[in-house]
């Protein structure tokens, strides 16, 4: 009897997604057989997708396991090549329907091998396997692959930066590589190599290459809230034992062991992770550990068998590669891992490659717990980085460790420490090289000026060439504001004096041996020296890491034009801060090939960030400014129309993303009238805009606009106070509204903070668009990682499934269904899912504003923020505490802003009616709904304590609205003005509160079928 094919592929696709990834394939004829049977159904599916138009992944996006499973039989060595398979497959269902192999373009795409091994990748990534495939049996008369672009494979990985000073997302390939494409918690930013810096903790960062490769990195587990660092800076998988050695660990708590008791050192935050702690810790005879901030019973163990890592070996510790690793002029040993009762029968096999290189230079195996040496079969001399690939004989996931040799490479510094010089910078030092041939490098002698910190080196073998940063340890000085530690400098800092009641501090970092006799800070105002401070006591802190708290200089500055901070060291007078009581420039003018900065202030290095008004989704453009305030800038910039100029301290750095800066900051700039010409190359959706904006046509409209309107409209009020078109903005919401479900899978196109996007969801009224059903949930899992909020809102109608009644059984879904439900647990966190199965809201009271808020109001600035400071910590869902009060902070910061609109007589009425229309049937939401009631108010001065019941109540009417109530959808009309202006001054909180009520609305819906 013959078999439908689709039935076939169903079948398959069960039992191999049972079966899990593909190992060594079985030899059987069973297997070929049907593996064959599989790979000519999936050849036929192709070319009927191609020969309707359809995009050719469909059809390994519908059979995702069963790609995998005949691609990696197709790939094997000891069977015919896929290509052959593919053309066999081909030939069979032409015979079959002639019809179609009529058409040259499907042919190519349906038999080409390398789109099916790609095809099988993304299907693995998306099945959460770690598949990959091995090198291809091409046929004879194939021409010769091509090589593999330098680290395009390789995934990103997580390390401890130089000098444990911050935390980096290391990423494969050659620097000032463009296009790669981060999703961090649903925050999209753009980067480049060599790495990025986390300017913060997130739960996961989704990395896309420029390849359309995407690897998925896990950072922080909110239930452990620990990362393990190694000697070398790599990040210890937490799924495996710790390394019974020193290490770093970078954690919330305090550290608990147990066994012996840990011996810890506690470093200075790494940049962005405020709240945390760094500790160097030896793990020496400490069974396990956990910290004071993981869930109950999340115990670390420490390998009390051999650890896997580097032993021996000796680094220099004056050059590091361009990601900050180590440099080893005499190679490491390789010590396995062996835990305890481990036979040592079953051994380990080693690879070791060149990074992004599939064929090995060497090959060895060791039993688990011996020490091998990984270089005695490498070709020399050896010289660059290298990566080195442990995993069993049978099987190709394994643990891999980098390392980059320079064998035969000596340095010698003038001095082992560099210190600050008396008027800013460091002291002058030298590096001094040596190499042994064929080794040479490109400079033999380095020399750094005082305000140099490294210098790039390249060492050579006679046929390659590596870069290596050249540097010597130095003092650095480092600005806290609000607890969240700021990058590290050599230059004296600019500290604004309004930000000294942020919960300010300075840390210097000196030679241990510089604090015999304890330095004090001096604030000294025209040689007169007001006040000094004396660093505060830590004794788990290197004991070179002084940190002064600067809040009790607010008042003495008060008065001051410019005071300067000096540390007092060793018999001098250093120059380590300036504080300002004005802003650096009073404005900023066009001047020749560039800008020119009117009343400068700021003392030392600066850079100005720069930013389209006409384009605002490009890039902004960092450039120094030099002494006499000068900006230079590109021809193209100098007629890009208005501009947004935000001033920085210190040199442009590329690490973090920047966002759109706050037009009421006032080192940010305007320069309206600024001229514009229009050179419009290509007519694409974004130079179209732009023309737009500048009031030359029409808004454009189709789906490859959609990104530019959110971006528009998101940031409209600003434009409009640029100088953009005056109507742009509320254009922008009329065209996302018409748009419907296609502006909402065009938010991942954006690049815009959920909070951003709720506010423009709240104007366009897509915050009520009613979605009957998920059409294509392929197309909106990438809206998950770039825009989750509006991804929420698409896969709406299937949340009843995540309740666990009986009306919606799961196994009903497609498994593309599924996987979007996937994502919802990870972006609303255990709170949300606890509401979808229908339990109690366990944070219904976070975010309202009650006789508690009141109190807080009545605190100082500095109170008030440490009361709120553990918000945010650790990266939780959109749903659990922390965030909720992250939010509430947000929209209490900007309280005289919302009280401007909470004490109109329409924001009364209009609860009033959000109230009188829940109480008729919908007891749950009502319940919410007074859950976040302030409570009596003691006058009109406090009408902005009923924002967040404000904000709650508009939410659940568009959401119910969205459910298909005709009542909710004529008066969430009425509401969006007022909820619209609420929005823009609150969005992080519009945002929890469109999640939740979705969360709420579903639970409703689900009860009244059940």
């Amino acid at each position: 009897m013959l078999v439908d094919p689709a039935q076939l592929l169903d079948d398959c696709e069960r039992a191999w997604r049972e079966a899990g990834e593909p190992s060594a394939v079985e030899g059987g004829e069973s297997v070929l057989r049907r593996t064959a049977l599989v790979l000519e159904a999936l050849v036929a599916y192709a070319l009927l997708a191609e020969r309707s138009g359809l995009p050719k992944d469909t059809v390994f996006t519908r059979w995702p396991a069963c790609t995998v499973h005949a691609v990696a039989l197709g790939a094997e060595r000891e069977v015919p090549g896929l290509a052959h398979l593919l053309s066999e497959a081909r030939a069979r269902v032409v015979e079959a329907r002639p019809e179609l192999g009529r058409r040259r373009a499907a042919v190519r795409a349906a038999t080409a091998g390398e789109v099916w091994v790609t095809a099988a990748q993304e299907a693995a990534r998306s099945l959460g396997w770690a598949w990959r495939p091995p090198a291809l049996a091409d046929p004879p008369d194939a021409p010769p692959p091509a090589p593999v672009a330098r680290g395009v494979t390789a995934p990103p990985e997580l390390r401890l930066g130089p000098g444990a000073g911050s935390v980096l997302l290391v990423l494969p390939g050659d620097q000032g590589t463009t296009g790669w494409q981060l999703a961090a918690d649903g925050e999209s930013v753009t980067a480049s190599p060599p790495h990025w810096v986390l300017s913060g903790p997130v739960r996961r960062v989704e990395v896309t290459d420029p390849t359309g490769t995407t690897h998925v990195s896990a950072v922080v587990d909110p239930d452990t809230v620990l990362l393990a660092f190694a000697a070398d800076g790599h990040c210890v998988p937490l799924d495996e034992p710790l390394p019974a050695t020193e290490i770093h660990l970078l954690h919330v708590g305090i550290l608990e062991t147990e066994g012996a008791q840990a011996a810890a050192v506690e470093l200075p935050t790494p940049y962005g992770w405020s709240g945390w702690t760094l500790s160097k810790v030896s793990l020496a005879g400490v069974t396990r550990l956990r910290t004071s901030g993981a869930a109950p019973g999340n115990w670390l163990e420490v390998a009390v068998g051999r650890s896997f890592g580097w032993e021996g070996g000796a680094t220099l510790p004056w050059l590091t590669g361009e990601d900050g690793a180590p440099v080893w002029h005499r190679p490491p040993a390789l010590r396995l891992r062996r835990k305890p009762g481990e036979p040592e029968a079953r051994h380990w096999q080693v690879e070791v490659r060149r990074p992004g290189r599939e064929e090995p230079l060497a090959r060895l195996t060791g039993a688990p717990g011996a020490l091998l040496d990984p270089w005695r079969d490498v070709p020399g001399p050896l010289l660059g980085p290298y990566e080195i690939l442990v995993h069993r004989p049978d099987r190709r996931r394994g643990r891999r460790l980098t390392a980059f040799l320079a064998e035969g490479v000596e340095a010698t510094p003038s001095a082992e420490w560099r210190l600050l010089a008396p008027h800013g910078g460091l002291a002058p030092a030298r590096l001094t090289l040596r190499t042994s041939r064929p080794v040479t490098a490109s400079c033999n002698a380095v020399t750094f000026a005082s305000y140099e910190i490294a210098k790039e080196l390249v060492l050579r073998d006679g046929t390659s060439e590596f870069r290596v940063q050249a540097l010597v340890p130095h003092s650095e000085v480092r600005l806290e504001l609000d607890g969240r530690p700021l990058a590290w400098s050599v230059r004296p800092l600019d500290i604004d004096a309004a930000d000294l009641v942020r919960d300010s501090a300075l840390t210097v970092r000196l030679p241990e041996q510089a604090v015999a006799v304890t330095p004090e800070l001096a604030l000294v105002v025209e040689d007169a020296t007001l006040l000094t401070l004396t660093p505060e006591r830590r004794t788990r802190t290197r004991k070179g890491d002084l940190r002064y708290s600067l809040t009790a200089l607010t008042d003495t500055v008060r008065d001051c034009a410019k005071a300067e901070l000096r540390l007092l060291v060793a018999g001098q007078s250093v120059h380590v801060g300036t504080v300002r009581t004005q802003p650096i420039a009073e404005d900023v003018v066009p001047d020749g090939a560039g800008l020119l900065l009117r009343g400068l202030r700021h003392p030392g290095e600066l850079t100005a960030r720069i930013h389209r008004v006409l384009a605002p989704w490009q890039q902004p453009l960092s450039v120094p400014v030099d002494d006499s305030g000068r900006i230079p800038l590109p021809a193209a910039w100098r007629s890009a129309g208005p501009l947004v100029v935000s001033l920085h301290a210190g040199a442009p750095t590329a690490d973090t993303a920047p966002s759109w800066p706050r037009l009421r900051d006032r080192d940010t700039l305007v320069l309206r009238r600024s001229p514009w010409t229009s050179a419009v190359v290509e007519a694409t959706a974004a130079t179209r805009t732009t023309e737009y904006l500048g009031g030359r046509g029409t808004l454009p409209r189709g789906t490859d606009a959609l990104p530019y309107q959110w971006v528009v409209a998101a940031r409209g009020r600003d434009l409009q106070a640029c100088g953009a078109k005056e109507s742009a903005p509320a254009e922008c919401r009329q065209a996302l509204g018409d748009a419907g479900a296609d502006a909402l899978l065009g938010a991942a196109g954006s690049s815009l903070r959920s909070g951003e996007l709720a506010a423009v969801l709240v104007g366009s009224g897509l915050a009520a668009l009613r979605i009957r059903e998920v059409e294509d949930p392929a197309a909106v899992r990438p809206v998950w990682r770039r825009a989750p909020l509006c991804a929420l809102l698409l896969t709406a109608p299937l949340l009843p499934y995540l309740s666990g009644d009986p009306a919606y059984e799961i196994d009903e879904l497609y498994p593309e269904e599924k996987e979007l439900l996937d994502e919802v647990g990870q972006f609303l966190g255990s709170a949300g899912t606890t509401i979808l199965a229908g339990h109690e809201d366990p944070s219904s009271t976070v975010g309202r504003f009650d006789a508690h808020v009141r109190v807080l109001d009545e605190l100082p600035e500095i109170q008030q923020q440490a009361m709120w400071r553990t918000a945010g910590v650790v990266p939780r869902g959109l749903l659990d505490i922390d965030t909720r009060a992250a939010a509430a902070w947000q929209a209490f910061r900007d309280r005289r802003n919302l009280q401007y609109y909470a004490v109109r007589e329409e924001c009364e009425e209009w609860l009033e009616a959000v109230e009188n229309f829940l109480d008729e049937g919908h007891d749950l939401l009502a319940r919410a709904f007074r859950d976040r009631g302030s409570g009596p108010l003691r006058g009109p001065d406090e009408a902005w304590m009923r924002v967040p019941q404000l904000s709650l109540g508009c939410a659940l009417i568009a959401r119910l609205a969205a459910a298909g109530d005709q009542r909710a959808v004529r008066l969430e009309r009425g509401l969006r003005p007022l909820w619209t202006s609420v929005a823009a001054h609150a969005p992080d909180l519009t945002a929890v509160d469109l999640a939740l009520a979705e969360c709420l609305v579903t639970t409703e819906t689900v009860r009244a079928t059940g």
